[in-house]
């Protein structure tokens, strides 16, 4: 039935739902969020990002550092990760010392939860190296 039958429906206050303004998040959580996002799309296209990622892939031969798979023999795909996350730490996403090799399932199992360090010590690199020395 409409206006023109002589009946309208008119709500009662219960029927009409409760619509809060939403206050935008200004915190220095919100604010990191944000830029990570706008960032993340950009960063991984980058110019920077690409040459530093072929550098640690050929300084590492390719290898996960956590469980020691490689492409070649395993067929996984490797990722260049960030030891201390790129979310907390921005400032060392270009940063060499702070990134490692790992395959797709140890990376995604570390997530940005962790920051442990898998790379070699350099103390068992200089003794590998003094061994090849000796050969």
């Amino acid at each position: 039935m409409s206006k023109s039958d002589g009946w309208e429906w008119k709500p009662k206050a219960i029927d009409i739902p409760v619509i809060k303004k939403l206050k935008p998040k200004t915190g220095k959580k919100a604010k990191r969020k944000l830029v990570t996002k706008l960032d993340n799309a950009n960063f991984y296209l980058s110019d920077e990002w690409r040459a530093i990622r072929v550098r640690v892939l050929e300084k590492y031969e390719c290898k996960c550092m956590m469980c020691g798979r490689s492409p070649r023999m395993h067929n996984i795909v490797i990722h260049v990760d960030h030891i201390k996350p790129r979310s907390k730490h921005p400032e060392l996403s270009l940063e060499i010392t702070n990134l490692q090799l790992l395959c797709e399932d140890c990376n995604k199992g570390k997530s940005n939860r962790y920051d442990t360090d898998w790379r070699p010590d350099l103390d068992e690199i200089n003794i590998v190296l003094d061994a090849m020395r000796l050969i």
